[in-house]
């Protein structure tokens, strides 16, 4: 069953705010009867999906803001001049996001992970870039 305009409007605002009530009379029902019919809004099983389809778009579109941008700081601390440690915990993450990138269908083209051979990396074998530049400056302390 379709909704109406002002019940798309309750599911809008409800999504924003979480208040029924509130979320009523901002879609444009009576302040006397706002309580009573965002209760029986919240029972409808249209309103209940078309809320929850709202949510998924919200919480969707909002990951993928923050995703790229943790990818960007991520991609930052990889290649620039940060020690080994540091370095090594963003390659997890990146690693993490990947796979959780997988779990949710988003790249279904790229090779499956579990048929590749597993990696082990040595930092402690290479000195940290950062540690090198900060013991080569000379000490200004008096």
């Amino acid at each position: 069953m379709a909704i109406t305009v002002k019940q798309e409007a309750f599911c809008v605002a409800y999504v924003a705010s979480r208040d029924a009530k509130d979320s009523a009379i901002k879609a444009g029902y009576s302040k006397s009867y706002a309580d009573k019919k965002a209760y029986g809004l919240l029972k409808n099983e249209s309103i209940k999906n078309r809320i929850a389809q709202l949510e998924q778009e919200f919480f969707s579109s909002r990951f993928a803001t923050l995703a790229i941008a943790s990818m960007g700081i991520l991609e930052e601390i990889i290649l620039e001049n940060y020690d080994d440690r540091t370095r090594l915990s963003a390659i997890k993450e990146v690693f993490k996001f990947y796979s959780l990138e997988r779990k949710m269908g988003v790249d279904e083209s790229k090779e499956d992970t579990e048929q590749m051979a597993p990696v082990n990396i040595a930092f402690n074998e290479v000195p940290s870039r950062k540690r090198e530049e900060y013991e080569s400056q000379p000490n200004d302390t008096v």
